[in-house]
C-alpha cells in the first residue's frame, strides 16, 4: 500500500487511487509498490532535474458528469439569490416588528414579493434537477452524511435505553466501517476532482491564448470576420467558467464530510 505520494511526498490515505495535494497517480499494489515507488521517485527527481514542472495529470469526466456539472453551475447562482432574498425577509421581519419603520401593508406585499421569488427560484432549481444526472460524487457525500446520522439517531435510542448494548455495539460499528470506506472514496474522488480543476484552469489558460492568436490572424487579414467570429464561437462553446465554478462547489460539499 502506497504511504506518500512518489511525486510531491504528501502521506496518502488508504485506498487512495490519487494523490489528495497534487493528483498524482498511486500505485496500488502492496507488493510492488515499495519498489516502484522508490523507482517513480526516482525518475521523477531526475525528470524535475531538468523541467521543473511535469506534465500535468489528465483527469477527464464522463460527458454526462460534465452536464451535470454545467446544470449544477446554472443552480448555483439560483440558490444563492435565494440565500440573498431568505436575509432580505429576515431584514424585512425586524423593520416591521421590532424597528415599526414600515407599516403592515408595506410589510405584507413586501413579504408576498420576496415569498414569490423564492418559489419561482425554487421551482426553477427542480427543473433543472430533473434533467440533472445524478452526480457520484454528491452520492458519496451524502452517504456519509447519512451513515452519521444514523449513528446519532442510534445513540439517542440506546441512552434512552430501547435497544440492548450488543445490538447497540454491533450497529455502531457496522455504520462506522461503512462511513469509514465511503469516506475514503470521497477523498479519493476529491482529488480526482481537483485534479479535473487543474486540467480546466490548463485549458482555459490554452483557450485565452487561442483566442488572442485568432484575433492576431484576423488583423492581419489571414482570416475573415465571419470566419474569426465562428473560431471564437467554437473555443467558447465549452463552459470552463461554469465547470470550474460547478467543481467548487462540489469540493466545498465534500470538505465538510
Amino acid at each position: 500500500m502506497v504511504k506518500y505520494c512518489p511525486r510531491c511526498g504528501a502521506r496518502a490515505l488508504p485506498g487512495a487511487k490519487f494523490c489528495r495535494s497534487c493528483g498524482f497517480k498511486l500505485i496500488k499494489d502492496s507488493q510492488t509498490s515499495t519498489k516502484h515507488d522508490a523507482e517513480r521517485v526516482r525518475d521523477y527527481e531526475a525528470v524535475e532535474e531538468y523541467a521543473p514542472e511535469l506534465a500535468p495529470v489528465k483527469v477527464e469526466l464522463t460527458k454526462e458528469e460534465e452536464d451535470s456539472l454545467l446544470k449544477l453551475a446554472e443552480i448555483i447562482p439560483l440558490q444563492k439569490k435565494i440565500e440573498e432574498l431568505k436575509k432580505e425577509k429576515d431584514n424585512l421581519e425586524i423593520r416591521f416588528r421590532v424597528e415599526e419603520a414600515i407599516s403592515e401593508k408595506e410589510y405584507n406585499s413586501e413579504l408576498k414579493r420576496i415569498n414569490n421569488s423564492i418559489a419561482d427560484l425554487e421551482k426553477d432549481i427542480n427543473e433543472k434537477r430533473k434533467v440533472m444526472s445524478s452526480l457520484e460524487l454528491l452520492n458519496l457525500v451524502q452517504e456519509v452524511v447519512e451513515m452519521r446520522e444514523r449513528q446519532e439517531k442510534l445513540e439517542e435510542i440506546f441512552k434512552e435505553g430501547r435497544i440492548q448494548e450488543s445490538t447497540y455495539d454491533r450497529l455502531k460499528k457496522e455504520y462506522k466501517e461503512k462511513e469509514r470506506a465511503t469516506k475514503a472514496k470521497v477523498d479519493d474522488e476529491e482529488a480526482r476532482l481537483k485534479q479535473y480543476r487543474r486540467n480546466l484552469i490548463d485549458q482555459k489558460e490554452e483557450i485565452s491564448s487561442q483566442k488572442e492568436e485568432y484575433f492576431a490572424r484576423y488583423s492581419v487579414g489571414e482570416f475573415t470576420e465571419k470566419e474569426y467570429r465562428a473560431k471564437i464561437k467554437e473555443l467558447e462553446s465549452r463552459n470552463i467558467d461554469g465547470l470550474i465554478a460547478a467543481v467548487d462547489e462540489i469540493i466545498a460539499r465534500m470538505s465538510k464530510v
